[in-house]
């Protein structure tokens, strides 16, 4: 049987442990036992839980385990009690187990004085003084229960200068020798941070990282030194000293343990002090992940403060905006994106009365075609980038209303963008009324032609008059001939006839022809045509003069035959007009995109133009407005679709 070390016998009475497999098994072990052992104030605690066994290790002086247990509970209670003398209690075949074997003892239950054979043995085992334990072998069982206590205080503990006290406390309690003190790196130097009572002063000074006694944290390997007299190069810490054990703590510093014998610490104690300084830095280790956890946690924690602060400030704002959205006196849209798109999320009590429509009807229908007539490809394009440049802008643009067409500037009105969102939260486009003020700069254009008009009038019509009449009374003067009069007074005639032309052109009373904007007649001229699905696109505008009504006939003729001539098979959904200007003019141009002809560009190239000879396509309308203004008309027209020009224009400045 393999020999086992123990303890002394204890000094306190004698605790026997009994283990059977049934309540009444245990009770009447111990009872018989109790009757037959010699130490009057000892006690036999029974009990049917191999599991006990490991509790009761650290106080019994013997255990005694009955064979009718498994053999794998048997060998857990051997494991169980360690230093503890164990001895089965068994029948007799139970003999040649290997269990018995590693037991300290065996007694068979099977004969008549059986108990008598195993209180002595009990006896036996309890008086015999057992051998200390061999060089680096396992600790005894007051060792092992100050290993216990120390490493469970370290444990539990969180703040770093109290770990360190309680690592030196523990290592004087585990190896019983007083001077012991631990040294943390800083800035390149050890520098005491916790020390036992009885270490003095001297002793407890920093010192350089390249001391001799740094070796064991610069190698990060424990040291031990039988006796420090033998090296002449390694000063003692203090006067007496003759042995020491020095043991890393992780990459944090180092634990000195110091006794003034040679030859003071043997294997097992360097390893117990390795085995804590281990535990000690894992717990260290442990406590800095903890404190990165909290910290994070802390952080987390203050930037949830900040968003919901910047949430509720949002949401306040946003509130504000959503009531002053109700009570704004102009059409007001609200929109908010799903999945990157912009959809009408509700209107205000004034876009439903200007515009003639349900609010129900329209909420979560594309913002685009909400917002703007159909067909105006060109608006449509330039409204779906400003909300998505998320951007304040304005755009021009014209709609029906049952006033009649009306002059818009429409603003979008972003939301604001909050550090958390990846794209805008959605915003308000309003409507701002601006016929009127339209109509005021046309007129205010329209007299500013007149007054040039008149201008240029009085140097061609009413100067020269003037001077005839000047020149023939200047002769009749002088010769007295009655005929001259009749010349000066055809003269004076023409002249007052020429003034009241000049004074109906500055009342506006000739009005035929006036400043007009290309691309305000053709839009205004687009929303009040049968296009269909039909899309419109403009490239540039000029101010011409021209009579306002019959350029808007024209436009309506143009839009008309152009889309009767692209659409083919009645599919108006895939032309796209375009209306340009020109050196001379303006132009609209019909495409029909095809499939392998989608990415041609809608404008008319110049040599089309140049072509454009005037063939009849039914013209004669377009033709006939087009020669009031003494303007020529030309159609080009090839496989990409077709091109009406009007030439011979007079572009203003």
């Amino acid at each position: 049987m393999t020999s086992k070390a123990h303890p002394t016998t204890h000094s306190h009475p004698r605790l026997i442990l009994y283990v059977a497999a049934t309540d009444t098994a245990a009770a009447e072990g111990a009872t018989a036992i109790e009757e037959l052992q010699t130490d009057p104030d000892g006690t036999v605690q029974p009990t049917t839980a191999v599991d006990d066994v490991h509790e009761w290790a650290l106080d019994a002086d013997c255990i005694v385990v009955e064979g009718d247990h498994s053999e794998e509970e048997l060998t857990t209670a051997l494991e169980a009690a360690g230093p503890v003398p164990v001895v089965v209690f068994a029948d007799e075949p139970f003999a040649s187990s290997s269990v018995a074997a590693d037991a300290d003892g065996y007694v068979r239950r099977d004969t008549a004085d059986a108990y008598v054979h195993l209180a002595d043995d009990i006896e036996r085992l309890c008086a015999t003084t057992r051998e200390p334990p061999a060089e680096d072998g396992p600790p005894d069982a007051r060792t092992a229960a100050a290993v216990f206590e120390t490493t469970a205080g370290i444990a539990s503990c969180r703040d770093r200068d109290r770990l360190f006290e309680r690592l030196v406390d523990g290592a004087v309690d585990v190896l019983e020798f007083e001077y012991c003190w631990l040294e943390t790196i800083n800035f390149g130097e050890l520098v005491p941070r916790a020390a036992a009572s009885a270490v003095p002063d001297e002793a407890l000074e920093s010192r350089s990282l390249d001391d001799p006694l740094g070796v064991a944290f610069r190698a990060r390997e424990p040291i031990r030194i039988a006796d420090l007299t033998t090296y002449d190069w390694l000063e003692p810490p203090f006067d007496g000293v003759r042995s020491l054990c020095s043991v890393p703590v992780g990459d944090v510093g180092v634990l000195h343990v110091v006794a003034e014998l040679p030859d003071a610490f043997d294997g097992g104690d360097l390893a117990l002090l390795e085995g804590l300084c281990g535990f000690a830095a894992a717990i260290l280790e442990r406590n800095w992940a903890e404190r990165g956890i909290v910290n994070e946690r802390d952080r987390l924690t203050r930037e949830r403060s900040r968003f919901h602060e910047r949430y509720s400030r949002l949401k306040d704002e946003r509130d504000a905006l959503f009531t002053l959205f109700r009570n704004v006196s102009e059409p007001t849209l609200r929109y908010d994106l799903e999945d990157g798109e912009p959809v009408v999320s509700g209107v205000n009590a004034t876009f439903e009365a200007v515009f003639s429509v349900d609010r129900e009807e329209i909420v979560g229908e594309q913002v685009v075609s909400c917002a703007l007539p159909t067909g105006l490809a060109d608006r449509a394009t330039a409204l779906t980038e400003a909300i998505q440049a998320n951007e304040q802008r304005d755009l021009e643009c014209r709609r029906v209303t049952p006033d009649g067409i009306r002059d818009f500037v429409l603003t979008v009105v972003p939301l604001e963008v909050s550090e958390t969102t990846a794209a805008n939260a959605g915003g308000l486009i309003v409507y701002e009324d601006v016929t009127q003020q339209r109509r005021h700069e046309r007129q205010l254009l329209a007299a500013m032609r007149r007054l040039e008009t008149i201008s240029e009038r009085i140097d061609d019509d009413v100067r020269s008059p003037l001077n005839t009449a000047r020149g023939y009374l200047e002769l009749a003067e002088k010769t007295g001939d009655e005929e001259h009069f009749d010349v000066v007074e055809t003269a004076h005639e023409r002249l007052s006839d020429r003034l009241q032309e000049l004074v109906d052109v500055a009342d506006g009373e000739r009005t035929d022809a006036e400043p007009v904007s290309l691309v305000e007649v053709a839009t205004r001229a687009w929303l009040t045509s049968e296009t269909g699905k039909a899309q419109l696109l403009t490239d540039g505008d000029i101010v011409l003069e021209a009579d306002r009504n019959q350029l808007y006939t024209l436009f309506e003729s143009v839009f008309r035959t152009t889309i009767e001539i692209e659409a083919a098979d009645d599919d108006a959904a895939s032309v796209t007009l375009t209306v340009g200007t020109t050196d001379d003019g303006f132009y609209v141009a019909g495409s029909r995109p095809t499939e392998a002809d989608a990415d041609r560009e809608a404008d008319p190239e110049p040599g089309r133009l140049a072509d454009a000879d005037g063939s009849a396509f039914g013209l004669e309308p377009i033709e006939r407005l087009a020669d009031a203004h003494g303007w020529d008309v030309g159609v080009a027209a090839d496989d990409d679709g077709t091109a009406i020009a009007v030439r011979g224009v007079e572009i203003l400045e």
